[in-house]
């Protein structure tokens, strides 16, 4: 048999199997490849996914309910900005709420070149003044001058132990015979209070995140870290009712009997003929000498309690850094909506100025006001926590919006204006925040 023929058959055969085959073959490639690059495209995305930007900074606003509580006590304190002089110091000058008690001493016309008194102590001294004049004729010429002495003071002269120089504001100081009293007054707290509540207080936030591990491509779990800036700013006014303390010093007239025309001294009225014309205008001193110290026996000191009425004005005012640390989650909700929960640790900076204005009036002194204005400073470190909860949208892979409730407890500190307090409450407040994010 010859080989040829038999191969050409097989040749046949295997060439219309293979024909047939051809189909099979393109079909079983074509769902390979399929499914290598579905293969490739999971792949792509889990490489994706892997290289997520895990840093991000947010910067936005924080709007809180309540900027804290400020309780003020110990109000209604207006401290004498006068010196209380003792009878020891001698003969000097003391002042007083309601006048003045100078300290005397020899005037220009009542000594001598070398400083000796030439008045006579107890007494009075005339005052002379010399003029040049023309002398004329009969027909008006002048002739020549002639020096005219005339008589133009009648003073009173200066006494060792007695003052010339005081004044007294009101009549009412005249009430005890023989006696001109001065007092100083002096304010201390009844305990008085008054609180102050602030509303809405925003501020700003600047925030740092950090994403340290995930479970599922929906859930990732971080830290952050951020600083906040809000206002503090509580004011309150009102009236309290104070302790009123008195001093009261009396100094002796010596037996003048004087009326309220007396009140300021040195004082003068005019120096008249025998039929009341005025000869000297203001040359007869009227002045009622005083004793130069008060008399111990008779000072007094006196506190009524409720005996003024404070009217004030009281502000504490400044800021507050706060800083916060803690961990946080994230889910994702949709493919750019998500949700993020954080709670933490937080610390707190504050710096507040403490500021009063208080005053007060007295019937016995019409007119007159006693005030005072005061302020301090005060730094302090607070702690607490905080808690946010917040919705981000992302813009594409590093651009995003968020916004959300927060909330915060921080403790309280006390701040002291001279025996005033004030005790700083920033307790516990929550609000909205949102802002821009950029992940890196």
């Amino acid at each position: 048999m010859s080989i040829f023929p038999m191969t050409l058959r097989l040749l046949k055969t295997a060439s219309l199997l293979a024909l047939i085959s051809v189909p099979a073959l393109l079909s079983a490639q074509t769902e390979t490849t399929g499914k290598e690059e579905e293969r490739l495209e999971a792949l792509a995305r889990s490489q994706g996914e892997w290289y997520v930007p895990k840093t991000k900074i947010s910067v936005g606003f924080r709007f809180l309910n309540s900027g804290g509580k400020v309780d003020f006590g110990n109000l209604g304190e207006v401290a004498t900005q006068l010196a209380i002089v003792p009878v020891s110091s001698g003969a000097v000058t003391r002042s007083y709420a309601n006048g003045t008690v100078e300290v005397d001493a020899l005037r220009a016309n009542e000594k001598d070149a070398d400083g000796n008194q030439t008045s006579t102590p107890g007494g009075r001294y005339d005052v002379f003044t010399t003029t040049t004049v023309n002398v004329v004729d009969a027909d008006g010429v002048v002739t020549g001058t002639q020096d005219v002495v005339t008589r133009t003071g009648d003073l009173l002269s200066y006494t060792a132990g007695l003052t010339r120089v005081w004044f007294a504001s009101t009549e009412g100081q005249l009430s005890t015979p023989g006696y001109v009293s001065f007092s100083i007054y002096d304010v201390t707290s009844g305990g008085g209070s008054a609180s102050h509540k602030q509303g809405a207080n925003g501020g700003v936030e600047f925030q740092f995140s950090r994403e340290i591990g995930h479970g599922t491509s929906r859930l990732q779990w971080g830290l952050i870290a951020g600083i906040t800036l809000n206002g503090i700013n509580s004011k309150s006014a009102g009236t309290v009712s104070s302790t009123l303390h008195t001093q009261t010093d009396y100094y002796s007239l010596n037996g003048q009997v004087i009326t309220a025309v007396h009140l300021t001294n040195p004082s003068t009225g005019d120096i008249l003929d025998s039929d009341g014309n005025v000869l000297v205008s203001g040359g007869l001193e009227t002045t009622a000498a005083l004793n130069a110290l008060p008399d111990g026996t008779l000072s007094t000191n006196l506190s009524t309690t409720g005996g003024a009425n404070v009217d004030g004005n009281w502000q504490v005012k400044g800021s507050y850094f706060m800083v916060k640390f803690g961990p946080s989650i994230r889910t994702q909700i949709t493919d750019r909506l998500g949700l993020t929960a954080s709670l933490g640790l937080a610390g707190a900076y504050a710096g507040t100025r403490y500021s009063a204005y208080e005053a007060y009036t007295l019937t016995e002194l019409p007119g007159v006001t006693f005030d005072t204005t005061e302020s301090s400073t005060m730094d302090k470190f607070l702690h607490g926590y905080y808690a946010d909860v917040n919705l981000e949208w992302t813009a594409n892979e590093t651009l995003g919006l968020f916004g959300g409730v927060t909330a915060q407890q921080l403790s309280a500190y006390e701040q002291k204006l001279g025996n005033r307090t004030a005790k700083i409450d920033l307790g516990s407040a929550v609000g909205i925040r949102g802002g821009v994010s950029i992940k890196f």
